[in-house]
């Protein structure tokens, strides 16, 4: 009894250091389940003791009604081991609700891992996807395309307030986690298994597009300001194209005619044609500033123009007063005067 006695002790001690041992604080969900099924293991163990204790309980009594001479000695040890036993119990019991416990915290974790991951990822691409778009390079021509930019762009802009919301949203989950962990002294071994996508890189990329959103605006705004000019200038050269351009057309048709027509002596005929002189020459300021006009929108490189059909290089030719009398088939000694004739 005395041998049985001693391994009772031996192995008492053993398992009570074990069953205080909060390895489960450091155990991911997967460990900590596999410490249930250990700890499951050791109370079926256990239980297979408890005849064997109450074995010893039985001999105890049975020496003392047989009045043996150490009975107190025995009965000291025999409460010792009931003590004992009791204590394994009491710490089986507690080790299995800690570890239950630790388990339903450790799913509520992974579940917010999991619910953290399946919203962080569509967001982080959203915020890759927005960067890109705002760092996008923009070629237009007309207002129409500027204004559908900044149309698009405003449009961005109202779902800010909502994906901020989104944001903080993941965010919290995230912080739940880490409540739950920290006020259960749970010790979280590496970061969310689901995503790479962390907070700080959630933040550091809303802060990229936040600082982006600004600059998107100016660009959109300066590039409106240059097409508002551009078309200013369209506007311009179309509204004095849309008149000088009748008017050379019908002087070359004169000229023509005349070239076809002639009448009269050559002085006549000269006489005549330096009155079409005299008026181009008159009607020069407005062929200056149309070419004024024109070099403005070559500067501003501008290549289209729906307000007008007329351009520099193919319908406004731009009449020469010297060409006059050649293009009536005039000999320039006829240019000379009567006196030359003579």
């Amino acid at each position: 009894m005395q041998r049985r006695r001693s391994q009772k002790a031996r192995r008492g001690k053993g398992k009570e250091a074990m069953l205080k041992h909060r390895d489960y604080e450091t155990a991911t969900l997967s460990d900590i389940k596999a410490l249930i099924r250990k700890h499951e293991a050791f109370e079926s163990d256990l239980a297979a003791h408890q005849d064997r204790v109450e074995q010893i309980a039985a001999i105890a009594q049975e020496l003392n009604e047989l009045d043996y001479y150490d009975s107190h000695n025995v009965n000291t040890r025999c409460q010792k081991i009931c003590d004992q036993w009791d204590a394994l119990g009491s710490l089986t019991h507690s080790r299995r609700e800690a570890l239950e416990k630790t388990e339903k915290q450790l799913e509520t974790i992974d579940q917010l891992h999991l619910e953290y991951a399946k919203r962080a990822a569509p967001f982080n691409n959203w915020m890759e996807s927005a960067m890109e778009d705002l760092q996008d390079m923009f070629i237009v021509h007309t207002i129409e395309e500027i204004e559908g930019l900044i149309s698009a762009h405003d449009q961005f802009k109202s779902t800010l307030p909502d994906a901020d919301r989104e944001r903080e949203a993941i965010l919290a989950i995230h912080k739940e986690a880490q409540r739950i962990a920290e006020s259960n002294h749970i010790k979280l071994s590496g970061s969310n298994p689901y995503t790479t996508v962390t907070p700080q890189i959630i933040n550091s990329k809303w802060e990229k597009v936040q600082q982006l959103v600004p600059k998107r605006d100016h660009a959109l705004l300066e590039e409106q300001s240059k097409q508002q000019s551009n078309e200013h200038l369209r506007r311009q050269f179309a509204s004095q194209a849309n008149i000088v351009g009748p008017w050379i057309q019908t002087k070359m048709e004169e000229i023509g005619r005349i070239s076809i027509e002639m009448n009269g002596t050559l002085e006549d005929q000269l006489s005549h044609l330096k009155q079409y002189e005299r008026s181009i020459v008159d009607y020069k300021p407005n062929l200056d500033l149309l070419e004024q006009q024109h070099q403005l929108i070559q500067e501003a490189l501008i290549f289209d123009n729906k307000h007008t059909n007329y351009t520099m290089e193919a319908s406004l030719p731009r009449p020469h007063p010297l060409a006059l009398p050649r293009a009536c088939g005039i000999p320039m000694a006829a240019q000379a005067g009567p006196g030359w004739l003579s």
